[in-house]
């Protein structure tokens, strides 16, 4: 028994010797990491400004009225063989800027009204009359070439959805919707035409005149923090912003004498062009300023060891 208590001694004693080498030998403690503060929840009324060019889609849909067509073949000018098509239609790039006041809901959404102005586009359209069975006898063509300038007053109530940052670059998308209001002005017609080997010319103008419609936008781009209240944003939007229409025909009296007049205007009808839904791609450089305090920027993980 003595041997036994001995023993049991002596091994207590060899394990508490032995027990700071064991714990020498595991391996230290993780690291604490101190997660930052949630960031705060932010709103508030912001002002916004952009400027951009807007590609414009060549204009679709293009009718003169009434259909010359059908007044044609009614008056007996044109026989029911007879077409009529537009050719080469385009409108050029427009310039554009918007001034605007939005209000940011929470750190993804955000909505805004805007104001805009959209100038400098350049319409152009060829219309071809033919007809193969003219009354007179073999066939005759009639074209005119049409030439205006097209600009744009848009108001627009727009939504955005913040998507997330990575690296101070904040991606995000957005719908509008709103109102047109589209003039066309300066339209001026040459005319020209070919009757059974005899060629001709005409000339003559359309009165200025505009159009309300509705308009829709899809948008996206990305946004960059420049203070902590100002932002810069490169976008891109598809606008949809409505047709346009003219003014009544003018034409020139064609008989040497005389001046531009409605009564000289196949026998005085009133024509008018109009066009389909016009499109644009935009590309756009704007800046948002937050009125107010900006939520405080996230501080640094700290990691203490």
């Amino acid at each position: 028994m003595a041997k036994f208590g001995a023993s049991l001694f002596a091994g207590v004693a060899l394990f508490a010797l032995m027990s700071p080498a064991l714990a020498a030998d595991l391996p230290p403690a993780p690291p604490v990491v101190e997660l930052p503060p949630p960031v705060a929840e932010f709103s508030g009324w912001y002002l916004r400004g952009d400027v951009g060019v807007g590609i414009n889609s060549a204009p679709t849909g293009l009718t003169v009225s009434p259909d010359p067509i059908a007044t044609g073949v009614g008056n007996g000018f044109l026989s029911a063989a007879a077409n009529n098509n537009f050719y080469n239609s385009s409108l050029s790039q427009s310039y554009l800027y918007d001034f605007g006041v939005g209000y940011q809901f929470n750190n993804w959404l955000r909505a805004d009204v805007t104001g805009e102005i959209r100038g400098g586009g350049d319409f152009q359209a060829l219309e071809v009359v033919n007809d193969p069975g003219f009354p007179a006898g073999g066939t005759a063509q009639f074209s005119d070439f049409y030439h205006g300038s097209v600009s744009t007053y848009l108001m627009m109530v727009n939504g955005y959805a913040d998507v997330g940052t990575w690296s101070g670059i904040t991606p995000y998308v957005g719908v509008g919707l709103g109102l047109s209001y589209t003039r066309l002005s300066g339209v001026s017609d040459i005319g020209s035409n070919y009757v059974n080997g005899v060629n001709g010319t005409s000339g003559g103008y359309f009165g200025n005149a505009s159009n309300t419609s509705y308009a829709w936008a899809l948008m996206t781009g990305l946004d960059f923090k420049v203070t902590q209240n100002l932002t810069m944003e490169l976008g891109y939007r598809y606008l949809n912003y409505g047709g346009f229409k003219s003014g009544g025909s003018n034409c020139l009296s064609g008989s040497g004498t005389g001046s531009f007049a409605l009564n000289n205007c196949n026998g005085g009808v009133q024509n008018v062009i109009t066009s389909a839904r016009l499109g644009s791609n935009d590309f756009r450089l704007g800046f948002r300023y937050l009125i107010g305090d900006a939520a405080p920027a996230p501080g640094p993980i700290v990691r203490k060891y």
